[in-house]
């Protein structure tokens, strides 16, 4: 097991004694109750049209021959960064907010956009609760589609939309 991921483990069973289980909430609901404390923005490159973090593979040269990659190579090293973070927050919430670019604005329907950047949002947190055994109820998703562009003067904002924002809430009141 690399030790990285046995780190998370030892740490989550010490934190189980410190920590309590937390009821699920509704982004609004976190949002209304709490301050927000951090927003990370990540970046993971989706397939087009695709919300799964670890499926789709594409093929690249190296030394002649073809190498079959991740989509995205570095979609693990970017997970595993988010639940550090999330991991050193204790009961705090978390969450997860997908966003999509605005290339086909005005030739799909904006539900289906939403949907698209949703289904990122879930992927982002599965992938999260599944590989780093964090806890469900602390994670919230939010589908926002093209509505919030990170930077619409910049040359590359189609790309720079293709994202994910982790916000990090102060953890519920006692």
């Amino acid at each position: 097991m690399p030790y990285k991921k046995f780190w998370f483990r030892i740490c989550k069973k010490l934190k189980s004694v410190y920590v309590s289980a937390l009821p699920p909430k509704s982004v609004r609901e976190i949002r209304a109750e709490s301050e927000e404390i951090l927003t990370n923005t990540i970046r993971i490159q989706f397939y087009p049209n695709s919300w799964d973090v670890h499926f789709k593979r594409r093929n690249r040269q190296s030394d002649g021959s073809v190498v079959e990659e991740l989509y995205d190579p570095k979609v693990d090293a970017v997970l595993q960064e988010v639940a550090r973070l999330a991991g050193q927050m204790g009961n705090a919430r978390v969450i997860v907010e997908g966003h999509t670019d605005a290339s086909m604005k005005g030739r799909v329907p904006v539900q289906d956009v939403r949907e698209l950047s949703l289904n990122r949002a879930k992927a982002v947190r599965d992938a999260l609760v599944r590989q780093f055994e964090l806890e469900p109820a602390r994670f919230a998703v939010d589908g926002l589609g093209w509505d919030r562009p990170a930077d619409d003067d910049h040359p590359d904002n189609d790309q720079l939309n293709r994202r994910v924002e982790i916000k990090i809430y102060t953890p519920e009141k006692e």
